[in-house]
């Protein structure tokens, strides 16, 4: 079986049987579609249930096949508001992803992103949330038939349940917000000491190419890139022991990677720093 071909907009053929289509609501984000021979994975569903439903436009422009697995990278909306259209697939997180969509959490979370986002208010308003009902910790493998995919929590990063999700024998790994090319890592509640360390077990993967959370596909040497800027940045923050004189002591390459989010990435440095090792 090979990747179908496809002229609609925003689907990317990029292994056989897995695609990468871009959700183009008011948050463009990557989601991913995965065909196996007994069922269908999507990665990440969008904000609305506009979002939703042109992720399953895209999944029947592939495959007859019914999805079964919703997979989400982590708890922000933009990637996890969509599931309630997939249902009754099984939604799969971290465990801690669960937490974070959850009864009174989850609904007020889905108000603050809505606070946010103010053109987005009326859809959001009664948006129904559905948290991952199969969660794990570190490790989870799904088999679809044909296709296997191992899910993996790799450390504290862009939130505390980040994960990765690897396409066995294709090269191809989904990373959410791990990285992103499309602008520089959103840090507010991210952690900087332990992020750079995570990107290092990222790059080591064993895979070449990586779909960001937001934008264009990148490789090792990006990844990598990244995790040299946090690191850069943590070591600045250990060595100056305040913000700013830690901001002072940055160097280039940090600004490089994180532009306009630079002073609040030493910010939640010190805010976060003894969480690294969790």
């Amino acid at each position: 079986m090979t990747a179908k071909r496809t002229s609609m907009a925003g689907l990317e053929p990029l292994a056989d049987r897995v695609y990468a289509y871009t959700i183009p609501g008011a948050i463009a984000v990557n989601a991913g579609i995965v065909v196996g021979d007994e069922a269908v994975a999507v990665i990440d569903t969008g904000t609305t249930e506009a979002d939703a439903r042109a992720l399953l436009a895209a999944v029947a422009s592939v495959t007859e096949r019914p999805v079964r697995y919703v997979i989400n990278t982590h708890h922000h909306g933009d990637h996890s508001f969509g599931n309630w259209w997939f249902l009754p697939a099984v939604v799969v997180g971290h465990a801690r992803c669960r937490l974070r969509l959850l009864g009174d959490e989850g609904v007020s979370r889905r108000d603050a992103f809505a606070a946010h986002l103010p053109m987005l208010r009326e859809q959001l308003r009664e948006l129904p949330l559905a948290p991952p009902g199969l969660t794990f910790e570190q490790h989870c493998d799904l088999h679809l038939g044909g296709v296997g995919m191992r899910l993996a929590y790799l450390g504290l990063a862009h939130t505390d349940n980040d994960i990765a999700i690897g396409i066995d024998g294709t090269g191809v790994a989904f990373a959410g917000d791990l990285t992103e090319e499309s602008g520089p890592p959103i840090v507010s509640e991210g952690f900087p000491a332990a992020w750079g360390p995570t990107l290092r077990r990222l790059a080591s993967a064993g895979v070449d190419r990586y779909v960001p959370g937001h934008g264009r596909m990148v490789d090792t040497s990006y990844i990598e890139w990244q995790a040299e800027a946090f690191e850069a940045l943590s070591a600045a923050c250990a060595a100056a022991g305040n913000a700013r004189a830690a901001l002072d002591a940055l160097p280039p390459s940090v600004h490089e990677v994180l532009q306009d989010h630079t002073e609040a990435a030493v910010r939640r440095y010190f805010e976060t720093a003894s969480s690294a090792g969790a």
